[in-house]
C-alpha cells in the first residue's frame, strides 16, 4: 500500500498556516510577487491576453469573478515568458494570480497571502520532487499540470480549509491539470498558466462545499503521479518533505528570468553575450555554434520563427539578437527585430550541436551550454561553459536587478509612474503582518 500522500500532504499544509515565517522565506515570496506583478502588467495588451478578454466578454463570463480573474491574470503573467521558473514550471505565474483573485476581494491579510504562496509552492515542490523525469519528456507542460494542484492548495489556505477539505482540494486540482508542449510558441502556452490558476480557484471552492474526490488521487496506481509519469520512475513511498525540514521555499528559491524567452535558451544567451559585440558586422560571421541538450533543442522548436510568440522558442533568434543587439529584452522581442536585415540572415548561420553530457542534477539539461563564434577569417571564439543561467537560484541575480527589471516592465507599457508606490507595496510582503493588502497591490489584479 502506498504512502497516503494526499492526506499527509493536506495535514502538513493545514499545519503550515500556523507556522512562524522565516524572514528568508518571506523575502523570497516578496521577490516572487514583485517579479510576477511586473511581467503581468507589461503583458496586459499582449494578443493572448486581449483575445482571452474578448472571448470571456463574448460568452458573458464575469471578468471580476475570482476564477475568471485568475484565468486572465495568470495568462498575462506568463504571456511574455518573462516570469520565474521553479521545479520545471512557471510557478508564480500560477500561484500569485490565483491567490490575489481570492485574497483581494475577501480582505485577506498580508500574512495570509504570503502563507498561501508558501503553501502552494510547497505542494508544487513536493509533487515535482517525487518524479525522476520532467514532464517535458512526455510532451507535457508542468505549469499546467502541477500548477492546478498547487493553486488549489494556495487558495485552500486562504479559505482555511481543514485537513479533509485540503485533501479534497488536492484531489480536485489533480483532475484539472493540462498542458501540451506542442502548443509552445502560441497563445495557448500562457493560457496554460491562467487555466491552472483558474482551476485552483475552482478546486478550492468546490472542496469548501464538500464536493467529493478520491482520498488517494495523488498516489493511487491510477492517480496523478503514476498516470503522468514519463518513465514510471515516481516515488510513492517516502514521507513528505515538510516533515522536519520547514518550507521548501527557504531552501530553494524561484529562478528569476533575465530574458523574456523560454528558459531552455537562457544559458545559450548568456554564452553568446559573453562573446558578442554590437560593433561586429553580421557578414563577418561564418557560424554561431550553440551546444545544448537534445531536450532543450526540441523545446526551442522554431528555427525560422514567423511571429514574436514563436521567436520566444527560437534558439536561432536568441543567438542572432544577442549578438547583434547586445541583449535579449522586451524591446528585442518585436516584429522589428524579426525583420531586422542584420538579425534575420544571422539566424541562418546558427548551428545546433547536441550534447549528451547531461547534468546530474537537472533532468533534460546538458551539463553546460556553450557558444562558439566562427568568423570568416578563421578566428574561433568560445564562451566559457554556462552551467546555471544568470538569475538561477544557484547563480542569483541581485534585488537591485529584480527592481530594475520591474521598472523596465512598467515603463515598457507607459506605467513607469506606478513603480515607486507599487514597489513599496510589494516590498511590504517581506515583513508580513495581519494588516490588509496594500491598495496599490490590489489594484493591479482583475478581481480587485
Amino acid at each position: 500500500m502506498n504512502y497516503p500522500l494526499t492526506l499527509k500532504l493536506a495535514q502538513a499544509l493545514v499545519g503550515l498556516r500556523e507556522t512562524v515565517l522565516d524572514p528568508l522565506v518571506s523575502e523570497r515570496a516578496a521577490i516572487a510577487f514583485l517579479d510576477t506583478v511586473g511581467v503581468m502588467i507589461a503583458a496586459r495588451s499582449e494578443p493572448a491576453v486581449a483575445g482571452l478578454k474578448q472571448t470571456l466578454d463574448a460568452i458573458g463570463a464575469g471578468p471580476r469573478d475570482s476564477a475568471h480573474s485568475a484565468l486572465v491574470d495568470g495568462t498575462a503573467a506568463h504571456a511574455l515568458d518573462f516570469d520565474d521558473v521553479a521545479f520545471g514550471g512557471h510557478i508564480s505565474a500560477v500561484l500569485i494570480p490565483a491567490i490575489m483573485a481570492v485574497a483581494a476581494p475577501r480582505g485577506a491579510s498580508i500574512r495570509e497571502v504570503v502563507l498561501a504562496y508558501v503553501a502552494g509552492y510547497e505542494a508544487w515542490a513536493e509533487l515535482a520532487a517525487r518524479e525522476a523525469t520532467l514532464y517535458h519528456a512526455r510532451g507535457l507542460h508542468p505549469t499546467g499540470l502541477l500548477g492546478a494542484v498547487a493553486a488549489s492548495v494556495a487558495v485552500g489556505s486562504l479559505l482555511r480549509l481543514d485537513e479533509q477539505g485540503m485533501a479534497r482540494a488536492l484531489a480536485i486540482g489533480a483532475s484539472q491539470g493540462a498542458g501540451l508542449m506542442a502548443n509552445f510558441g502560441s497563445m495557448i502556452k500562457p493560457f496554460h498558466a491562467g487555466r491552472a490558476a483558474q482551476s485552483g480557484v475552482l478546486a478550492a471552492f468546490l472542496a469548501q462545499q464538500e464536493f467529493t474526490a478520491s482520498p488517494d488521487a495523488l498516489e493511487a496506481p491510477n492517480g496523478f503521479l503514476a498516470s503522468y509519469s514519463p518513465a514510471g520512475q515516481v516515488d510513492l513511498e517516502r514521507p513528505i518533505q515538510l516533515d522536519g525540514h520547514g518550507p521548501v521555499l527557504g531552501r530553494n528559491a524561484p529562478n528569476i528570468k533575465r530574458y523574456p524567452v523560454c528558459y531552455a535558451g537562457h544559458r545559450a544567451i548568456d554564452a553568446v553575450l559573453e562573446l558578442g559585440s554590437t560593433s561586429l558586422m553580421a557578414d563577418a560571421v561564418e557560424c554561431i555554434e550553440i551546444r545544448l541538450s537534445p531536450r532543450h533543442s526540441d523545446t526551442l522548436r522554431y528555427r525560422d520563427p514567423e511571429t514574436v510568440a514563436q521567436a520566444r522558442f527560437s534558439l536561432e533568434f536568441f543567438a542572432a539578437a544577442a549578438l547583434m543587439r547586445g541583449w535579449v529584452g522586451l524591446s528585442e522581442l518585436s516584429d522589428a527585430t524579426l525583420a531586422d536585415p542584420t538579425v534575420r540572415p544571422l539566424m541562418r548561420k546558427v548551428e545546433r550541436v547536441l550534447s549528451h553530457d547531461f547534468d546530474p542534477d537537472l533532468d533534460g539539461w546538458a551539463r553546460a551550454d556553450r557558444a562558439a563564434l566562427i568568423l570568416k577569417d578563421g578566428t574561433r571564439l568560445e564562451s566559457h561553459p554556462v552551467r546555471r543561467p544568470k538569475g538561477h537560484a544557484e547563480n542569483p541575480t541581485s534585488l537591485e536587478d529584480v527592481h530594475r527589471k520591474f521598472v523596465d516592465c512598467l515603463r515598457s507599457v507607459g506605467e513607469g509612474e506606478l513603480a515607486p508606490s507599487l514597489f513599496s507595496a510589494v516590498s511590504g510582503l517581506a515583513e508580513p503582518d495581519d494588516g490588509p493588502i496594500p491598495a496599490a497591490l490590489r489594484a493591479v489584479f482583475v478581481a480587485s
